[in-house]
């Protein structure tokens, strides 16, 4: 991605303050209440609206001749599952957040890194959950990052033993046979290199555009933090060096309050990302409970400024 690693521009820097104690145990425990939220807001209620767009993949899915409809359906319940793994891994994140909050010395860069991870993970939620789109792309999109995984554990098995490559070369064939079970058809480049899948006239590439995937799906309350984001996972001066200006009087490093802010902001509008695709895709009613957490983000910057500028 071309724009990766450049500066998105600033918000006005409220909390541009070293990190006190104070500051770091409220932004930690504001983290995990907003987390616990998010996590009882998704376990409410059961997915089975008949008239979600969830209700009619499934109709779609059983009203499939066999053999090709029964394939559809195993594939359809791993999507769900994957999807279900990538939630669970942004609250891992989340939870590594609170406590690295905390930790001494202060953070520097790492909550913006941890806070990549737990957007990463939404938008591959998102992305596989967009109530928007037909039963047969949600398929071919789940069938491109397949194969897209395959490929990245195939090359992480070279580096290892024989053992794991032998297995690399099982998932590729369980992987082809699979799709080809499900009609699940391969596109392909010129040069005969798989570039996406199509399922009955709809078209999905192997992977998504992060940069854009995030410009577009975010709430629109948050500036696009993903250049920010980059810059503090690959280490680029042009942000980094923050750290250095603002430990100049004591001679090293210094993690800001700010950073935890935009770190915060991140975490929260994924997770309320992916609430709302969970909402939308399996037709739940999780009103209130956005509202609480619009409410509860609203007055976090709020308190939180109290003690990133206090004096003791």
């Amino acid at each position: 991605m071309t724009d990766d690693e450049m500066p998105e521009g600033e918000e006005v820097r409220l909390f541009a303050v070293p990190i006190n104690d104070g500051f770091a145990r409220e932004a930690a425990e504001t983290l995990r209440g907003y987390r616990e939220l998010a996590e009882k807001a998704i376990k409410e209620g059961e997915p089975s609206n008949p008239a979600s767009p969830f209700a009619a993949e499934v109709n779609w899915l059983e009203a499939a001749p066999n053999p090709v409809g029964s394939a559809r359906i195993s594939f359809h319940r791993m999507l769900l599952d994957i999807a279900g793994m990538s939630w669970d891994t942004a609250l891992d994140h989340v939870r590594a957040l609170e406590h690295d909050i905390v930790r001494k010395p202060p953070p520097v860069w790492s909550p913006l890194v941890m806070a990549r991870a737990v957007l990463e993970s939404c938008l591959f939620f998102e992305y596989l959950f967009e109530p928007s789109i037909s039963g047969a792309l949600r398929l071919a999109r789940c069938a491109g990052l397949w194969r897209k995984d395959a490929g990245h554990f195939a090359n992480f098995a070279s580096v290892l033993d024989s053992e794991r490559e032998e297995a690399a070369v099982e998932l590729e064939a369980y992987v082809t046979t699979t799709l080809d079970e499900c009609n699940v058809v391969a596109r392909h480049s010129a040069s005969g290199r798989i570039t996406g899948y199509m399922v009955d006239g709809e078209v999905a590439d192997l992977d998504y555009n992060i940069t854009m995937r995030a410009r577009n799906s975010l709430p629109s309350w948050l500036p696009m933090p993903y250049g920010l984001l980059s810059g503090a996972a690959h280490g680029r001066p042009w942000l980094t060096h923050r750290g250095l200006d603002l430990g100049k009087e004591t001679g090293g490093v210094a993690g800001e309050a700010a950073t935890v802010m935009a770190a915060l902001m991140v975490v929260m509008a994924s997770l309320e990302m992916g609430l709302k695709a969970w909402q939308d895709y399996f037709g739940l009613d999780l009103a209130d409970d956005l509202v609480e957490l619009e409410q509860y983000r609203k007055l976090m910057s709020l308190r939180l400024m109290g003690f990133a500028h206090a004096t003791e």
